[in-house]
Order: C-alpha cells, then structure tokens, then sequence
C-alpha cells in the first residue's frame, strides 16, 4: 500500500457500467495501487459491485438500504479511518461519469503535495451546455457561502475532492446523510480553518446530468436547511420589529428610541428561536445570552447608522429601515452561526 498516499471513495447507488470502466481506467492510468472504495448505497442490483469486488487493491462496502451520498461517504472514511493509517486522507468522486478519470488522479496529485487544504475539484460553469438547474444551484450556493461564511470558491457542489485525514474524524459525526453532507464539509472546513483549493477539472454532462440521484427541490431544501430557518426567524423577528419600529415612531419621532425598543423585543424572541430550533446551543445560556446581547447592540448601532445616514439622503425611515435590515439580516446569520452559537 503506498504511503502517504490518499485512498479513492466512490459512493455509487444503482450505477451502470460506468462505474466499471472508471474504476478501470483509474488502476491503468496509475502506477501505484492505491486502495479506492466504492460503496454500494443500497443499490437494487448488486452485479456492478460483485464485479468490482475481483479487482485488485478494490474494496466494494454495502449498505442494505440506500442511506444517500453522505451516509456512503462517512461509512467509506469510518472504513479509512481504521484500515488505512498510512493514507494522508481520500479522493471522493462521483459513479455518474462526470468525473473523468485523469481529473480524479490529478486531484489525488495536487492534494498529496498539500494534504492538509481541503482540495476541490471545479468545474467551469461559463461554458456552454451547462443543464439550469446546476447552473441556477451552484451560483445560488456560491452566493450563499461568500455572504453568509466567506467562503469563496468556485464550485461549491463539485463531488470531486481531496479531503485531509485530519478532518476525517469530525466528518464522520455529521448528522446529515444526503447532498447537504458536502456542504456541511465545507463549512467544519472553514471552523478548522483549513485552506480551501481549487483545481480546474473537465465539466461533464451527459443528457443534461439525468443521471444524477440529486433532487432539487428535496435535496436543496436539505443543504440550506439551517439558512431557511434562520430565515424563517429573521422574518417573523422582522415583523415584529418593523410592527413596534412603526408604532413607537408614530408616537414619539425619534428614531434611536424606536429602534432600541423595537430591537429589545424582536431580540429576545429571535435569540430563543434561534437558539432552541435553527442553531443549538453554543454554551451556557449566560454565555449565549452574552454574546448575542453584545452583538445585538452592534447591529442597533450599525442599523442606526444606516437609517440615518438614508433620513439625511432624503429617504424616509419607514422605507429606509426595510432597507438597512437586509444588510443587518446577512450580518446577524454570519456572526450568530461563528460566534454566538458556536460549540465549545
């Protein structure tokens, strides 16, 4: 088994002969006989990987029912884990044929001579040909991590990665088990500061990426689930802000006061929801309470700033409030995920 070398992972689930000849050409193309896992996700034939299981240095793990992507990949780093300690840490790909063989081995080249960033494989998504829906989810999910985690990358869904065996042990505690496992990879990534990398790779697409198991609707509800919720909240905190923002204006006409007011309410409601549905705990009540206590006065500062600086511009504070609360919105999700509820 080469050392230091990382392990190949294809989760697979009802995979077509593809899979055959990736696995294939990935042991011609290469000289060594690094092990590569394929995991059957629950597939309905078992044929493929009866097939695969005679290959040599081929390790083929089952699940008995399909768990989804993520489910397979943490069974694969658990497998790593305990029968590979000389692997630096894994090439993850996907079974579809969208990842071309020589772009795996390049990742697995490029990763062992920095094996401690997190290497992403990604694909150009100004070219021609590029199916809507992929094209619509990645740029929506960029847009989300630079904003939201400062998180900028180019491809942000790309299966295609070099994964570093120190976060290995953290990965495989995640409780997502489906696409939202990779972005979720990002994410601890970013918490352990890891250095992210990009590696151009060739865009693959076959009759509009039909193969795909990926459910938008579904599986994108699942990856943002945290941010929708935290959304959720915001609204609802939002009206209730803007409601006494109103009220309390209407009677007194100062701003400031409206505001703190306005806050103080919305505040206690958003940091409990937050804190018992959309975030967890971070700590100790007292500590959480704070932290976002210390933060909630920022953002009243900043929020007064804005407001004001729109009243001296001659826009009105019951347009100019909405207006300021968007920027505030994108703030309090970054700070409150990074600092308030943050686990010890």
């Amino acid at each position: 088994m080469p050392t230091h070398q990382p392990a190949i992972i294809i989760p697979a689930y009802n995979p077509d002969n593809r899979l055959i000849d990736l696995v294939r050409n990935l042991r011609a193309q290469e000289a060594t006989t690094r092990p590569i896992i394929v995991i059957n996700d629950g597939s309905d034939d078992a044929s493929i990987f009866n097939a695969l299981a005679q290959f040599d240095a081929i390790t083929v793990l089952h699940h008995e029912q399909n768990q989804g992507k993520g489910a397979a990949l943490k069974t694969a780093f658990h497998w790593v884990l305990e029968h590979c300690p000389s692997c630096s840490g894994v090439i993850t790909a996907d079974a579809d044929g969208q990842h071309l063989p020589k772009d795996i081995l390049r990742i697995a080249q490029v990763f062992a001579e920095q094996p401690q960033a997190l290497w992403l494989g990604s694909r150009n998504f100004r070219e021609k040909g590029i199916p809507f829906r992929s094209w619509l989810g990645n740029t929506f999910a960029r847009a989300t991590f630079r904003l939201g985690l400062r998180i900028n990358i180019p491809d942000t869904q790309t299966g295609l990665r070099g994964v570093p065996r120190q976060l290995l042990p953290e990965l495989v505690k995640v409780e997502s088990n489906r696409y939202d496992f990779e972005l979720d990879m990002l994410v601890i990534a970013k918490r352990a500061q890891l250095e992210f990398l990009s590696e151009p790779i060739t865009t693959v697409y076959e009759n509009g990426n039909k193969s795909s198991h990926f459910k938008p609707l579904q599986d994108s509800a699942l990856i943002y689930k945290k941010f929708l919720k935290f959304s959720g909240v915001g609204i609802a905190s939002a009206a209730i802000d803007y409601g006494l923002f109103a009220l309390i204006y209407g009677f007194t006409g100062e701003i400031l006061v409206a505001i703190a007011c306005a806050r103080l309410c919305s505040g206690i409601f958003n940091f409990s929801i937050n804190r018992k549905w959309v975030f967890g705990k971070g700590g100790s009540l007292t500590r959480d309470a704070s932290n976002y206590t210390l933060l909630a006065v920022l953002l009243v500062s900043v929020n007064y700033g804005l407001t004001k600086g729109l009243l001296w511009a001659g826009v009105s504070p019951f347009i100019g409030k909405p207006a300021a609360e968007v920027i505030i919105f994108l703030l309090s999700y970054r700070f409150q995920k990074k600092l308030v509820f943050k686990s010890n």
